[in-house]
Protein backbone atom coordinates (compact mmCIF):
# COMPACT_ATOMS: atom_id res chain seq x y z
CA UNK A 1 0.00 0.00 0.00
CA UNK A 2 1.48 3.47 -0.75
CA UNK A 3 0.42 5.05 2.77
CA UNK A 4 2.50 2.61 4.34
CA UNK A 5 5.67 3.92 2.24
CA UNK A 6 8.40 5.61 3.94
CA UNK A 7 9.21 9.14 2.03
CA UNK A 8 12.50 8.78 0.07
CA UNK A 9 15.31 11.33 -0.91
CA UNK A 10 14.37 11.98 -4.25
CA UNK A 11 17.96 11.14 -5.68
CA UNK A 12 17.08 7.74 -4.19
CA UNK A 13 13.99 7.22 -6.77
CA UNK A 14 13.81 6.01 -10.12
CA UNK A 15 12.49 9.12 -11.13
CA UNK A 16 16.01 11.12 -10.43
CA UNK A 17 17.74 7.89 -12.12
CA UNK A 18 16.03 7.93 -14.83
CA UNK A 19 15.99 12.04 -15.43
CA UNK A 20 19.86 11.16 -14.94
CA UNK A 21 19.50 8.73 -17.68
CA UNK A 22 18.39 10.42 -20.00
CA UNK A 23 21.11 13.60 -19.48
CA UNK A 24 24.14 11.45 -19.00
CA UNK A 25 22.88 7.83 -20.90
CA UNK A 26 23.39 7.88 -24.44
CA UNK A 27 20.28 9.75 -25.09
CA UNK A 28 22.36 12.92 -23.74
CA UNK A 29 19.66 15.17 -23.62
CA UNK A 30 17.74 17.67 -21.69
CA UNK A 31 13.66 17.24 -20.29
CA UNK A 32 11.01 19.16 -20.19
CA UNK A 33 8.95 18.60 -16.71
CA UNK A 34 5.11 19.89 -16.21
CA UNK A 35 4.84 20.57 -12.27
CA UNK A 36 0.84 20.51 -11.56
CA UNK A 37 -1.42 19.89 -8.16
CA UNK A 38 -3.65 17.34 -7.01
CA UNK A 39 -7.62 18.79 -7.81
CA UNK A 40 -5.79 21.72 -9.76
CA UNK A 41 -5.01 23.58 -6.21
CA UNK A 42 -3.30 26.84 -5.28
CA UNK A 43 -1.36 27.44 -2.68
CA UNK A 44 0.27 24.02 -2.20
CA UNK A 45 3.70 24.71 -2.80
CA UNK A 46 4.26 24.12 -6.72
CA UNK A 47 6.81 27.34 -6.80
CA UNK A 48 8.76 25.69 -3.60
CA UNK A 49 8.85 22.24 -5.40
CA UNK A 50 9.93 23.71 -8.33
CA UNK A 51 13.27 26.00 -7.05
CA UNK A 52 13.73 23.04 -4.88
CA UNK A 53 14.64 20.62 -7.84
CA UNK A 54 16.23 23.06 -9.96
CA UNK A 55 18.58 23.84 -7.23
CA UNK A 56 19.00 20.11 -6.76
CA UNK A 57 19.73 19.54 -10.35
CA UNK A 58 21.86 22.79 -10.44
CA UNK A 59 24.21 20.84 -8.18
CA UNK A 60 23.96 17.08 -9.65
CA UNK A 61 25.42 18.82 -12.80
CA UNK A 62 27.57 21.57 -11.72
CA UNK A 63 25.72 24.72 -13.21
CA UNK A 64 25.69 27.59 -11.46
CA UNK A 65 21.97 29.11 -11.33
CA UNK A 66 21.00 33.09 -11.97
CA UNK A 67 17.90 34.82 -11.40
CA UNK A 68 17.41 35.26 -15.08
CA UNK A 69 16.63 30.98 -15.15
CA UNK A 70 13.91 31.59 -13.04
CA UNK A 71 10.95 33.84 -15.10
CA UNK A 72 7.31 34.12 -15.37
CA UNK A 73 7.76 35.38 -19.25
CA UNK A 74 7.29 33.06 -22.07
CA UNK A 75 9.42 34.88 -24.30
CA UNK A 76 12.44 35.48 -21.52
CA UNK A 77 12.91 31.86 -20.87
CA UNK A 78 12.65 30.78 -24.87
CA UNK A 79 15.54 33.71 -24.91
CA UNK A 80 17.12 32.33 -22.22
CA UNK A 81 16.77 28.56 -23.30
CA UNK A 82 18.19 28.94 -26.27
CA UNK A 83 21.46 31.43 -24.76
CA UNK A 84 21.81 28.43 -22.43
CA UNK A 85 25.09 26.13 -22.34
CA UNK A 86 25.16 23.55 -25.09
CA UNK A 87 25.98 19.83 -25.01
CA UNK A 88 28.94 20.25 -22.47
CA UNK A 89 26.75 21.43 -19.97
CA UNK A 90 23.49 20.33 -18.90
CA UNK A 91 21.58 23.21 -17.26
CA UNK A 92 18.05 23.87 -15.66
CA UNK A 93 15.09 27.11 -16.39
CA UNK A 94 12.44 26.87 -13.99
CA UNK A 95 8.89 28.53 -15.83
CA UNK A 96 6.42 29.75 -12.81
CA UNK A 97 2.75 29.76 -13.70
CA UNK A 98 3.10 28.54 -17.23
CA UNK A 99 -0.51 29.22 -18.82
CA UNK A 100 -1.31 31.63 -15.69
CA UNK A 101 1.67 34.21 -17.06
CA UNK A 102 0.24 33.74 -20.54
CA UNK A 103 2.34 31.45 -22.24
CA UNK A 104 1.27 27.55 -23.12
CA UNK A 105 -2.60 27.37 -22.73
CA UNK A 106 -4.41 25.09 -25.14
CA UNK A 107 -7.05 27.82 -25.77
CA UNK A 108 -4.47 29.91 -27.53
CA UNK A 109 -2.76 26.78 -29.38
CA UNK A 110 -2.30 28.38 -32.84
CA UNK A 111 -0.55 31.20 -31.21
CA UNK A 112 3.16 32.10 -32.77
CA UNK A 113 4.70 31.64 -28.95
CA UNK A 114 3.12 28.20 -28.44
CA UNK A 115 4.95 27.39 -31.73
CA UNK A 116 7.79 28.39 -30.46
CA UNK A 117 7.70 26.42 -27.17
CA UNK A 118 7.62 23.55 -29.56
CA UNK A 119 10.17 24.00 -32.53
CA UNK A 120 12.36 24.66 -29.02
CA UNK A 121 11.51 21.60 -27.29
CA UNK A 122 11.47 19.68 -30.46
CA UNK A 123 14.74 20.63 -32.00
CA UNK A 124 17.02 21.76 -28.92
CA UNK A 125 16.71 18.57 -26.60
CA UNK A 126 20.44 17.81 -27.06
CA UNK A 127 21.44 21.45 -25.64
CA UNK A 128 20.63 19.13 -22.23
CA UNK A 129 18.62 21.91 -20.56
CA UNK A 130 16.11 20.67 -17.78
CA UNK A 131 12.62 22.64 -17.99
CA UNK A 132 10.06 22.74 -15.04
CA UNK A 133 7.07 24.15 -15.61
CA UNK A 134 4.63 24.86 -13.26
CA UNK A 135 0.61 25.48 -13.54
CA UNK A 136 -2.20 24.46 -11.40
CA UNK A 137 -3.31 21.43 -13.93
CA UNK A 138 -1.57 20.06 -16.78
CA UNK A 139 -4.39 19.38 -18.97
CA UNK A 140 -4.80 23.39 -19.57
CA UNK A 141 -1.17 23.36 -21.54
CA UNK A 142 -1.53 23.20 -25.10
CA UNK A 143 -2.03 19.36 -25.79
CA UNK A 144 1.44 19.40 -28.74
CA UNK A 145 3.09 20.94 -26.05
CA UNK A 146 2.19 17.71 -23.15
CA UNK A 147 3.19 15.51 -26.31
CA UNK A 148 7.23 17.16 -25.87
CA UNK A 149 7.02 16.71 -22.16
CA UNK A 150 8.89 14.12 -20.65
CA UNK A 151 7.89 14.22 -17.07
CA UNK A 152 4.52 14.96 -14.63
CA UNK A 153 5.18 15.74 -11.53
CA UNK A 154 2.43 15.89 -8.92
CA UNK A 155 2.01 17.92 -5.90
CA UNK A 156 0.21 16.31 -3.59
CA UNK A 157 -2.58 18.53 -1.33
CA UNK A 158 -2.17 16.44 1.94
CA UNK A 159 0.23 16.57 3.40
CA UNK A 160 2.07 19.69 1.80
CA UNK A 161 5.60 19.51 0.78
CA UNK A 162 5.00 15.82 -1.06
CA UNK A 163 5.19 15.26 -5.00
CA UNK A 164 4.41 11.90 -7.44
CA UNK A 165 7.00 11.75 -10.27
CA UNK A 166 5.31 10.26 -13.24
CA UNK A 167 6.83 9.17 -17.02
CA UNK A 168 4.99 10.88 -19.91
CA UNK A 169 3.97 8.26 -22.52
CA UNK A 170 2.74 8.91 -25.90
CA UNK A 171 0.51 5.34 -26.99
CA UNK A 172 1.43 5.09 -30.80
CA UNK A 173 -1.87 4.87 -31.80
CA UNK A 174 -2.79 8.42 -29.96
CA UNK A 175 -3.40 10.44 -33.68
CA UNK A 176 -3.98 13.84 -32.35
CA UNK A 177 -5.22 13.18 -29.06
CA UNK A 178 -3.58 11.47 -26.08
CA UNK A 179 -0.70 11.58 -23.86
CA UNK A 180 -0.76 9.01 -20.76
CA UNK A 181 1.42 9.35 -17.49
CA UNK A 182 2.95 6.11 -16.01
CA UNK A 183 3.96 6.28 -12.34
CA UNK A 184 7.89 6.22 -11.36
CA UNK A 185 8.42 3.43 -8.46
CA UNK A 186 11.26 1.34 -8.08
CA UNK A 187 8.65 -1.54 -6.98
CA UNK A 188 6.65 -1.04 -10.73
CA UNK A 189 3.58 0.20 -8.59
CA UNK A 190 2.15 4.37 -8.58
CA UNK A 191 4.25 7.12 -8.21
CA UNK A 192 6.00 7.01 -5.27
CA UNK A 193 5.65 10.45 -2.41
CA UNK A 194 9.09 11.58 -2.67
CA UNK A 195 9.37 14.82 -0.26
CA UNK A 196 10.44 18.64 -0.64
CA UNK A 197 11.53 21.11 1.45
CA UNK A 198 9.83 24.86 2.31
CA UNK A 199 12.02 27.49 -0.21
CA UNK A 200 9.72 30.06 1.13
CA UNK A 201 10.59 29.08 4.99
CA UNK A 202 14.33 28.74 3.82
CA UNK A 203 13.93 32.42 2.73
CA UNK A 204 15.44 31.47 -0.93
CA UNK A 205 16.35 33.76 -3.06
CA UNK A 206 15.29 32.47 -6.03
CA UNK A 207 11.75 31.73 -4.27
CA UNK A 208 11.70 35.16 -3.48
CA UNK A 209 12.55 36.52 -7.12
CA UNK A 210 9.83 34.12 -8.61
CA UNK A 211 7.21 35.85 -6.17
CA UNK A 212 8.20 39.09 -6.85
CA UNK A 213 7.39 38.49 -10.48
CA UNK A 214 3.96 37.17 -9.55
CA UNK A 215 3.70 40.18 -7.68
CA UNK A 216 4.28 42.57 -10.31
CA UNK A 217 1.84 40.16 -12.54
CA UNK A 218 -1.13 40.48 -10.20
CA UNK A 219 -0.63 44.03 -10.22
CA UNK A 220 -0.46 44.32 -14.14
CA UNK A 221 -3.26 45.23 -16.28
CA UNK A 222 -3.04 42.56 -19.03
CA UNK A 223 -1.98 39.08 -16.93
CA UNK A 224 0.28 38.49 -19.32
CA UNK A 225 4.32 38.04 -18.11
CA UNK A 226 5.55 38.89 -21.10
CA UNK A 227 4.11 42.44 -21.32
CA UNK A 228 6.19 43.05 -18.01
CA UNK A 229 9.60 42.92 -20.11
CA UNK A 230 9.21 45.25 -22.68
CA UNK A 231 8.40 48.02 -20.42
CA UNK A 232 11.73 49.71 -21.71
CA UNK A 233 12.42 48.71 -24.97
CA UNK A 234 11.43 50.53 -28.31
CA UNK A 235 8.42 49.52 -30.46
CA UNK A 236 9.38 47.17 -32.81
CA UNK A 237 7.01 46.91 -36.32
CA UNK A 238 6.12 42.91 -35.97
CA UNK A 239 7.16 41.94 -39.12
CA UNK A 240 10.67 42.87 -38.57
CA UNK A 241 10.27 40.69 -34.72
CA UNK A 242 8.98 37.96 -37.04
CA UNK A 243 11.65 37.80 -39.06
CA UNK A 244 14.14 38.53 -36.52
CA UNK A 245 12.67 35.59 -34.69
CA UNK A 246 13.07 33.45 -37.49
CA UNK A 247 16.68 34.16 -38.56
CA UNK A 248 17.58 33.09 -34.75
CA UNK A 249 15.96 29.73 -34.66
CA UNK A 250 17.80 29.38 -38.15
CA UNK A 251 20.78 29.79 -36.55
CA UNK A 252 19.89 28.44 -33.18
CA UNK A 253 18.82 25.07 -34.75
CA UNK A 254 21.91 24.59 -37.24
CA UNK A 255 24.62 25.77 -35.37
CA UNK A 256 26.89 26.97 -38.13
CA UNK A 257 29.85 26.68 -35.44
CA UNK A 258 29.16 22.86 -35.38
CA UNK A 259 31.11 20.88 -37.63
CA UNK A 260 29.18 17.67 -36.25
CA UNK A 261 25.85 19.07 -35.99
CA UNK A 262 23.20 16.58 -37.43
CA UNK A 263 20.28 18.92 -38.54
CA UNK A 264 20.03 19.82 -42.17
CA UNK A 265 19.31 23.13 -43.67
CA UNK A 266 16.24 21.49 -44.96
CA UNK A 267 14.85 20.14 -41.61
CA UNK A 268 15.16 23.75 -40.78
CA UNK A 269 12.84 25.12 -42.93
CA UNK A 270 10.44 22.59 -42.44
CA UNK A 271 9.69 24.00 -38.93
CA UNK A 272 10.33 27.52 -39.80
CA UNK A 273 7.02 28.28 -41.83
CA UNK A 274 6.94 30.75 -45.11
CA UNK A 275 10.79 30.25 -45.17
CA UNK A 276 12.59 28.10 -48.06
CA UNK A 277 15.98 25.94 -47.04
CA UNK A 278 17.10 28.77 -49.83
CA UNK A 279 16.59 31.26 -47.28
CA UNK A 280 18.08 29.42 -44.40
CA UNK A 281 21.55 28.52 -46.54
CA UNK A 282 22.00 32.56 -47.24
CA UNK A 283 21.41 33.19 -43.21
CA UNK A 284 23.77 31.12 -42.22
CA UNK A 285 26.27 32.16 -45.17
CA UNK A 286 25.69 35.36 -43.42
CA UNK A 287 26.13 34.63 -40.07
CA UNK A 288 29.59 33.18 -40.63
CA UNK A 289 30.08 36.49 -42.49
CA UNK A 290 29.69 37.99 -38.76
CA UNK A 291 26.08 39.58 -39.37
CA UNK A 292 23.72 38.90 -36.69
CA UNK A 293 25.99 38.19 -34.04
CA UNK A 294 23.79 40.33 -31.87
CA UNK A 295 21.09 37.95 -32.64
CA UNK A 296 23.33 35.17 -32.19
CA UNK A 297 26.59 35.52 -30.54
CA UNK A 298 29.43 32.90 -31.64
CA UNK A 299 29.42 30.63 -28.53
CA UNK A 300 32.92 29.35 -30.03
Amino acid sequence: MQSSQKPMHVTETKFWNTLMHDVYGPRSGGAIIFLDAENARKGVAKTSGAVALARLFSRAFGYELQREDFTLSGSEYLSRYQAHPGEEQPSVLVLDEFVGGGAGDKRRAMSQQNVDFGRAWQLLRTRRVITIATLPDWNSADKRLKKLADYRIWCREQPMGYFQPYKVTVPFSSGGGGVKTKGLNKAGSSARKIKFPNMDANNDEFYRHLGRKKGELIDSDGWDADDLTDEDEPTQDPADVQRQQAIRYAIRLYEPWNDSTDITQEEVAEVIEDYSRGWVSQVVREWKRGEYRELVPDPS
